[in-house]
């Protein structure tokens, strides 16, 4: 079972980068201070979550004390269950009745030169880039021979792979091709880069093809490392098996496994989470009717 605290965890990095983008923006104090309030309260939920956790692990309340430099008796009367139970459905009340909005923009222009794009999109733009720069490392072709074979400048190609340019989706689909790559791998890295990532709450029936491109556009960004050295970097969270099962799509991984394979690969689980969330609303969506009644498949995503 996923840990409280990291679900929190997860919380608070995507309200540290609304608040960073919110400082980007240049916005009025009022809203800075709302975003902060936002994160703060985020923060006291994750350590009361973090103590909960650790003390379904079998920390004692006297080893609580001492990680928060309180004394055993405060520690205790501040974070007893019950009032970590409340906390939490308050938590959960609140996400219920509220969905955050989508990432606001930045000032400035996007690395096209055109609109401005969120952190996030920024983000998935540096992706993008290292995705395409793996693949043309891979296909051992100059820039030169690039930039004669698409009909696109020298300089220019080299800024799509340096990631200060972001390409249209025509040029993203050249330049794969090209290099012996598959675009739909990149398809969700190009839509996201763009800002064009729908809402979660959407039905969506190509959400799992989605979700599995993304994936697998975030394996390709880290430069297709093996699953070996994935599991490392999820610290034993995922099994070789389940990473391979994941990347090939035959397995639809739940929060926990598909939060730990994007941290893996130096992703935002805040960032795929959308996708993640379309995934679930399809199969509640679709399911066969005669099927709701019973458990969905083990790879199928979780109720969070």
């Amino acid at each position: 079972m996923l840990p409280l605290g990291r679900r929190i965890a997860e919380d608070v990095q995507a309200l540290s980068t609304a608040l960073l983008e919110a400082e980007y923006d240049g916005r009025a104090l009022p809203e800075l201070l709302h975003c902060a309030g936002e994160l703060a309260r985020a923060l006291d939920n994750y350590a009361a979550a973090a103590v909960q956790d650790a003390r379904h692990r079998g920390a004692s309340w006297e080893q609580v004390a001492e990680a928060a430099c309180l004394s055993a008796t405060t520690a205790r009367t501040k974070w007893a269950e019950h009032r970590v139970k409340e906390r939490l459905q308050n938590r959960a009340a609140q996400r219920a009745a509220v969905r955050q909005p989508s990432a606001p923009l930045m000032e400035g222009p996007g690395p096209t030169g055109g609109p401005p794009l969120s952190i996030a999109a920024e983000r998935a733009s540096l992706k993008l880039a290292s995705a395409l720069s793996h693949l043309h490392r891979a296909s051992d072709l100059t820039i030169r021979e690039v930039a004669e074979q698409t009909s696109l400048s020298p300089s220019y190609v080299s800024r799509i792979l340096s990631g200060e340019r972001t390409p249209t989706w025509q040029v993203v689909c050249s330049l794969a091709e090209l290099f012996g790559g598959d675009p739909a791998e990149l398809r969700v890295l190009f839509e996201s880069a763009h800002g064009l990532v729908p809402p979660a709450r959407h039905a969506q029936p190509d959400a799992v093809a989605r979700l599995q491109a993304a994936l697998r556009g975030l394996h390709l960004a880290a430069g297709r490392p093996k699953a070996s050295v994935i599991r490392k970097a999820s610290h034993g969270a995922l099994s070789i098996h389940a990473i391979n099962e994941i990347l090939d799509g035959e397995l639809i991984p739940g929060w926990e496994e598909t939060s730990a394979l994007v941290t893996a690969l130096g992703g935002w689980p805040a960032d795929v989470r959308p996708l993640w969330e379309a995934v679930h609303y399809t199969f509640l969506i679709f399911l066969d009717p005669q099927e709701v009644s019973r458990p969905l498949p083990s790879s199928s995503p979780e109720t969070t």
